[in-house]
């Protein structure tokens, strides 16, 4: 196998090519095992309502993603074709895969590293498109995601890597001496521009089109959502990280000549890398928010090095990967708060990491990569045998060809992905409607809405203290069904107004009432507790005059989430209010809280630094008198 073409599974295939094969193979589980890390990092990062539906994404990007590649994405990729795309190998309709009977030929060494190959290609295919699945997740229409990762799989991403990891690409380094772009080619090591800045642009550019959830955005101000659990985002992440060595080592395709010290190299900088940018994420959050600090925001920050690491790993130096992981710590950071401010939805923060943290990756050989690296992995660039090429920073005299490939393979990918991307949600939007699920649909939660009920039906102690206007108090303590507990606290209100009606219609007709039961006026407050203890949410007392819909109330893990209801009084009529911010969020520190406001019912939600409750003063009217407005005066509460 040459060292020019080590995936080449044509050449020298009897030379190692057992062990060349188990090496692939073995890359192969490494990045497919990333699924899982996937999986939990995205269901760690939605509400619980959504668990299901998460999950199904993920084993739908594997499954149609598998059968896709196969059919088309391969061909595209590896097939024989001209610099734009492949035109043979559709379904593995080669005779390179083909076996013979006699073991002692070199055909079936052929077979054996085309049919690794495969699942090697295959496992990076699926990486690029379960990147979109994370950022799009909780109000993605199931339907239209199945097409958009179908697309990606067999469209997007086999042309970039066409360009850059086959033979006969245009940006490729492995093309013939000579005939490389600006002599050099186009040097992406492991997939920094050809999987994370597809992956991250199609997520990107969905993102915009399909719009935000409902209520993460409320006047312009970020509202955080609910995240189910830092536990699955940090395991996810832990997972990512140790697929990543198959990710990075692998990618050489090979261990004989010297590629086994590339491999080496490639999984110290994988190392180093990861730390660094971690380190950087936790040391910027620290000085610009030193009191919400968050695991979620520093496992980007580590998974924004491996991204950034990706175009270069066996190619520099340890110093090298450091430096490169530490800058992309702080990209991850001002990536993700330009995000926020644009208005654009990410539930995982993948364009941040992906996207962005795929640019600086894709500049990174550009400035650092060494010369013999380069030649080891891909030959000498001229018939000459004489010189190498190298990084900008590192003292050859080619020191710009890479970063002039690498920029010009760039613009190329962020064009094509761009245009097929926007153009692909285009088509299936109108094919089948709609992008997104129906509001009702997101409110009650995609488990509940279309994968036959919840994830978690467990029942959870919760007690409902009766407040009334004179002060008194009385509990109830009853076992409800997780997230259930606000349409039994609405049921129990509407009880006490219809029994204090009564009372008050008693008593006018000369009647006695029961102790404590006259207590419960018509503004009779009800709050229930949870055995995790703090106050949650009092409830006024006429409830069922207007309110549309109990299912706009949303507990999560016997928490309010957040409160998107219509009211409609007997005197005058209010919109839509303003969502309640619940927990989690994208950017410490930097969200306020709304509340929905009805001449009936009253919210309160808990502030997570004191622990105190702020009651929402009447319809209608601001705390210091003044006419409401719930899109201008949300963050004067």
């Amino acid at each position: 196998m040459s060292r020019r073409m080590p995936l080449d599974a044509a050449s020298n295939a009897e030379d190692n090519g057992g062990l060349d094969v188990l090496f692939m193979l073995f890359g192969a589980t490494l990045v497919f095992f990333m699924q899982v890390g996937f999986a939990l990092l995205e269901v760690g990062s939605v509400s619980i309502r959504n668990t299901k539906n998460t999950l199904f994404k993920n084993l739908l990007d594997v499954c149609c993603g598998a059968l896709t590649f196969y059919l088309v994405g391969y061909g595209l990729l590896y097939g024989e074709g001209n610099g734009f795309a492949g035109g043979t190998k559709f379904a593995m309709s080669s005779g390179d895969f083909d076996v013979s009977f006699d073991s002692s030929v070199s055909k079936n060494g052929v077979a054996a590293r085309s049919h690794a190959r495969f699942v090697f290609a295959f496992a990076f295919a699926a990486t690029s498109s379960t990147i979109v699945s994370g950022a799009l997740a909780e109000r993605f229409m199931f339907k239209a995601y199945a097409l958009y990762s179908a697309t990606i799989t067999g469209l997007l991403y086999p042309i970039v890597a066409h360009w850059t990891w086959s033979e006969d690409g245009w940006a490729s380094p492995l093309k013939a001496q000579g005939s490389r772009l600006f002599g050099s080619g186009a040097v992406d090591y492991g997939g920094a521009c050809v999987v994370h800045v597809t992956g991250g642009l199609a997520a990107f550019i969905a993102c915009i089109v399909v719009g935000p959830r409902v209520g993460r955005f409320n006047a312009g101000i970020p509202m955080p959502m609910p995240m189910q659990s830092p536990v699955f985002q940090t395991a996810g992440t832990m997972f990512l990280w140790f697929g990543w060595y198959g990710f990075n080592c692998v990618a050489v395709g090979s261990l004989e000549s010297g590629n086994a010290a590339i491999a080496a190299k490639a999984a110290v900088a994988t190392t180093l890398v990861a730390a660094a940018g971690g380190g950087a994420t936790m040391l910027t959050d620290a000085y610009m928010w030193p009191k919400k600090l968050e695991p979620r925001r520093m496992n980007n920050g580590i998974l924004c090095g491996l991204v950034a690491v990706s175009g270069c790993a066996g190619l520099v130096e340890p110093w090298a990967a450091v430096l490169i992981g530490a800058i992309a710590g702080l990209i991850y950071v001002i990536s993700s708060y330009f995000l926020l401010v644009w208005h654009v939805d990410d539930v995982v923060d993948a364009v941040p990491v992906h996207f962005f943290g795929g640019i600086w990756g894709i500049i990174a050989p550009a400035l650092f990569t060494n010369e013999t690296d380069y030649v080891l992995r891909y030959g000498h660039p001229t018939d000459s045998q004489e010189g190498g090429i190298c990084g900008l920073f590192m003292g050859c005299a080619s020191g710009g060809a890479i970063l002039g490939a690498n920029v010009v393979l760039l613009i190329s990918s962020v064009a094509w992905i761009g245009v097929t991307s926007w153009v692909s949600l285009l088509l299936i939007k109108r094919g089948l409607g709609s992008l997104r699920v129906r509001v009702q649909d997101e409110m009650k939660g995609m488990d509940a809405s279309q994968h036959g009920g919840r994830s978690y039906t467990e029942f959870q102690t919760t007690v409902f203290t009766f407040k009334t206007p004179g002060g008194g108090e009385h509990s109830m303590e009853m076992r409800v069904r997780a997230g259930d507990a606000a349409k039994f606290a609405m049921a129990l209100s509407e009880v006490m107004e219809n029994s204090s009606n009564g009372s008050d219609r008693a008593a006018s007709r000369g009647g006695s009432t029961r102790s404590g039961v006259s207590d419960a006026a018509t503004d009779a407050r009800m709050v229930f507790k949870t055995e995790e203890g703090g106050e949650a949410m009092p409830f006024g007392g006429a409830l069922n005059n207007g309110l549309v819909s109990l299912d706009h109330v949303v507990v999560s893990d016997g928490n309010v989430a957040y409160a998107n209801h219509s009211v409609a009084a007997p005197s005058q009529t209010r919109g839509v209010n303003p969502p309640l911010a619940g927990s989690g969020g994208s950017m410490p520190g930097k969200f306020s809280r709304s509340h929905s406001q009805s001449s009936h019912v009253s919210l309160t939600v808990v502030d997570e630094d004191t622990g105190s409750g702020r009651a929402s003063p009447s319809l209608g009217m601001t705390k210091d008198g003044e006419p409401f407005d719930p899109f201008e005066d949300a963050n004067k509460m």
